[in-house]
């Protein structure tokens, strides 16, 4: 049993008003209309169609949707560790790209909820995820019975992925991180686990948290070198004008934010009496997991780079001052979204 000071929380939750893209039934997964087959374009980027308005959103610097997404990579050759509360295995969007690593927790059920394979589904879901053929490990780090974690067992996680990652030598990867430690304080054991993580070449991309506060104030975001994603949404303005990109009600926001990515009511795989199913959620978790897949489109084309060149490359790449971080509050500065389509060389 991993004991220690902290316990900490998931930050998405299932949207209160499920996505009505599958004709009438939210939670019914029919892979055949989910999205077409993906072709090569003559640019070598990746094109298709897709019912999730996020890959749409994220795939095109101006604020619109056409139903298609077209991006430059898939992931493969890439690792992510998606550090939850467990993950289906079974789901459909994963196929055989997913295997079970580090359990801080074992119990039975394995799987908490479905929190862990909606953030993977953001992250590598087959049709639903940034980086359709990136591989995905789960490491769990969620107590089942209590739903919660502890800085031990994060900081077990941490080593134990280190040294997974040292058994696949020229495989690149990133690490998610989904949940919250605490909103007031840094939290050494978290910040000691994000620097284990980097010295091993590893990426730690951090949910900001669903708290409408400085993400500086919330660990693991405070933590040195963490990478950290806020949830936007895609609203119309006045009088259904043009589409606005703003940042989502209850996303903590300020200068600690690295990139916003899609985060309100966003479609991903979960899992229900057995069965692969298509949810509706909203939080930082998922924007979260769009950004490790981000991550893993760079590190396909740039192996070796390190998690400085790849947390550079991402903003670098995002569609600058794009999203309204205000929410009635004037005076804050405008912030990149996540951009994973073709880029102009």
């Amino acid at each position: 049993m991993h004991r220690g000071a902290a316990i900490f929380i998931a930050t998405a939750v299932v949207a209160s008003t499920a996505c009505m893209a599958f004709g009438g039934n939210a939670t019914g997964y029919a892979e055949p209309r989910l999205v077409l087959s993906g072709s090569a374009t003559s640019d070598g980027t990746v094109g298709s169609h897709t019912p999730s308005g996020a890959l749409d959103r994220m795939t095109k610097h101006e604020p619109r949707l056409d139903g298609t997404v077209r991006r430059a990579g898939t992931g493969r050759g890439v690792t992510i560790y998606v550090f939850d509360g467990g993950i289906s295995a079974e789901h459909v969007e994963f196929g055989t790209r997913m295997r079970i690593g580090f359990d801080a927790f074992p119990s039975k059920p394995r799987i908490c909820n479905d929190h862990g394979t909606a953030v993977a589904g953001a992250a590598a879901g087959a049709t639903l995820g940034v980086a359709p053929e990136a591989e995905i490990v789960d490491v769990k780090i969620i107590n089942c019975e209590r739903m919660r974690g502890s800085t031990d067992a994060i900081l077990a996680a941490a080593r134990w992925t280190v040294e997974d990652h040292a058994r696949h030598p020229g495989q690149a990867a990133v690490a998610n991180w989904s949940f919250v430690v605490d909103t007031s304080r840094a939290v050494p054991e978290i910040d000691s686990a994000v620097a284990i993580l980097r010295d091993a070449g590893i990426l730690v991309v951090v949910a900001a948290g669903n708290f409408d506060i400085d993400a500086c104030h919330v660990s693991p975001a405070s933590a040195p070198g963490a990478f950290v994603v806020g949830a936007s949404s895609l609203v119309r303005g006045a009088n259904r004008g043009a589409w606005l990109d703003t940042r989502s009600d209850n996303t903590a926001s300020g200068p600690c934010i690295d990139v916003y990515a899609p985060g309100d009511s966003v479609l991903l795989p979960g899992v229900e009496n057995g069965r692969s199913t298509v949810t509706a959620w909203s939080g930082t978790s998922m924007a979260a997991g769009y950004a490790s897949g981000a991550a893993s489109l760079v590190l396909e084309h740039s192996p070796h780079a390190s998690p400085e060149l790849v947390a550079e490359t991402i903003v670098r790449t995002a569609t600058a001052g794009m999203v309204d971080e205000r929410i009635d509050r004037p005076g804050l500065l405008r912030a990149p979204l996540l951009y994973v389509g073709p880029v102009r060389k």
